[in-house]
């Protein structure tokens, strides 16, 4: 998942904060939808439907834990956005759509989209901070003091400008910024500041940014970002660099800053009379990677050219540094080999029908969501079919663990179909789940995932998740902790849900004012 998490999850893994396992909320109560909801059918009324009974028990644990069981295996190395271990699993999950019977919907007939992915990688060697003019500073070692963000500029200078904590970036004067090097102070935790902030300081007209890290931030993490961040395959607008505080204080002393000035944070920025110099070199390398698209035809003659989406990301973080186990592997068991073996359960149900839904069901399993979400954004830039028509996204990531009784529907208040997966919920006590509030909102999950790339494009999405725990990000997300009966009973929960969306003769509403809401928060979305 790109938390940052879902950093754009490259980012994801940023969240060292994010490990702690969230609390098993309450079950929310239904919102009130603003406008009509989508008129109820078999499904949305609980399951009176003999065959939709047979196809929703058709998804069992066994069936689910195969699928995580073959992705998430030590020999599938991680699953990272380039790998062969990535190109074997989306031949797996193209065997399996075809042995379904869905057509192929990717490039030229076939069952792939392959999009292009630039890796960058810094230059280790030659990246560096520095005052002009200035000797005898210490020399930083990238990894230990410092790590790099990848941006389309190599290198950047201008008068460093203290501002304080981050969030202060959002508000800066044009004026107080343009042309210099913004200067900013971060919590001991990082997250989707790395990506938000490069675009404020540039939107403010900095030309480089500099993250000066909080004092209690583990040494032990630079090393961990720098690995991450060197994988990444997105860039930002102006160069930033990330340094810690003992490395930082001798580089801004000899910038012009005073000591009252490091010791706490300005009330208003502070220009400094030297000149900052960033190095941020970054090597690229290009790929061509795929997503897998299959579509299953809808049966309605008129419905079956409007298509609903699920989607879930089939890649993860690939081989790091070895734990203390000796494991150097990142299976991703949970994030996301569960969710992806929430959407090829729910096309199997699905194509068991005998009378399909009404719209057509495109099932998509996107590659480098953990690079920043850019496989899903290829296929919203470059639709295999035709996006206009797309009435509804569902996207899955992350459903394997916590609480075996709930599930988080995140976003379930800006559209009908929140209200839509109440019912369903409340008709389908068999399914052994409610439907819980988001425990972090202020994390924003809704806008750090897959089905972004609907939003973009004013197409309602509901994103099903049980959300982090210890070993996200860890070697330690393996197969054996999965609760695959739970993920079984939320793939029913999908595959309902998808159902009902798809059969219904009107399309998923927007409650409110939500999409202004979600047009708003995109604005300053980096993905």
């Amino acid at each position: 998942m790109t938390t940052a998490r879902h950093l754009p999850r490259a980012a994801a893994a940023l969240l060292l904060a994010a490990c702690a396992s969230p609390p098993a909320p309450a079950t929310a109560p239904a919102p009130q939808p603003s406008t009509a909801a989508a008129p109820a059918t078999a499904a949305t009324a609980g399951v009176d439907s003999a065959a939709l009974r047979q196809a929703a028990d058709g998804i069992t644990a066994a069936s689910v834990r195969e699928h995580i069981a073959f992705l998430a295996s030590d020999a599938m190395r991680g699953r990272d956005t380039p790998s062969p271990e990535l190109e074997r699993a989306a031949e797996y999950l193209a065997a399996e759509l075809r042995g379904m019977g869905l057509q192929p919907a990717g490039d030229a007939g076939s069952y792939l989209q392959r999009y292009p992915l630039r890796k960058m990688a810094p230059d280790s060697a030659r990246v560096g901070i520095a005052v002009a003019g200035a000797r005898g500073a210490p020399a930083l070692a990238y990894a230990r003091d410092l790590f790099v963000v990848p941006s389309v500029a190599d290198s950047a200078a201008g008068q460093a400008v203290l501002l304080g904590p981050v969030a202060r970036l959002s508000d800066s004067i044009p004026d107080a910024l343009a042309g210099k090097v913004a200067v900013v102070t971060m919590g001991p935790q990082l997250g989707m500041d790395l990506l938000m902030a490069p675009i404020d300081a540039r939107r403010a007209g900095a030309v480089g940014l500099v993250f000066v890290l909080d004092p209690s931030f583990p040494a032990e993490a630079m090393a961990s970002i720098a690995g991450q961040l060197g994988k990444a395959s997105f860039e930002m607008p102006i160069p930033a660099v990330g340094i810690t505080a003992a490395a930082a204080g001798p580089l801004l002393r000899a910038a012009g800053a005073s000591a009252a000035a490091l010791a706490a944070p300005p009330a208003a920025p502070v220009t400094l009379p030297g000149t900052l110099r960033l190095r941020a070199p970054i090597r690229r390398i290009e790929h061509r990677v795929p997503n897998v698209v299959a579509v299953l035809p809808g049966s309605d003659p008129v419905l079956r050219d409007e298509y609903v989406v699920i989607s879930a990301h089939f890649d993860h973080v690939g081989v790091g540094a070895p734990n203390a186990q000796g494991d150097s592997i990142f299976n991703g068991a949970d994030d996301d080999a569960s969710g992806t073996a929430v959407i090829v359960e729910v096309a199997r149900a699905l194509s068991r029908l005998e009378r399909r839904p009404a719209r057509s069901v495109v099932v998509l399993a996107v590659s480098g969501e953990e690079k920043g979400l850019v496989g899903s954004r290829w296929f919203g830039e470059h639709p295999t079919i035709p996006i206009e028509r797309v009435a509804a996204n569902v996207n899955i990531d992350m459903v394997g663990r916590n609480a075996p009784d709930s599930v988080v529907a995140i976003g379930e208040e800006y559209t009908s179909m929140g209200p839509l997966a109440h019912r369903i919920i409340a008709g389908n006590p068999s399914l052994g789940l409610a439907i819980a509030p988001d425990p972090l909102p202020h994390e924003e999950f809704f806008f750090r995932s897959d089905h972004i790339a609907f939003l973009k494009r004013d197409v309602p999405a509901i994103f099903f998740t049980t959300l982090i725990h210890p070993d996200y990000h860890a070697q330690s997300d393996e197969v054996e902790k999965i609760d695959a009966d739970k993920a079984a009973r939320i793939a029913r929960l999908v595959f309902l849900v998808t159902h009902a969306v798809a059969d219904s003769p009107q399309r998923p509403l927007w409650l409110g004012d939500g999409l202004e809401r979600v047009r708003r928060k995109l604005e300053r979305s980096p993905f």
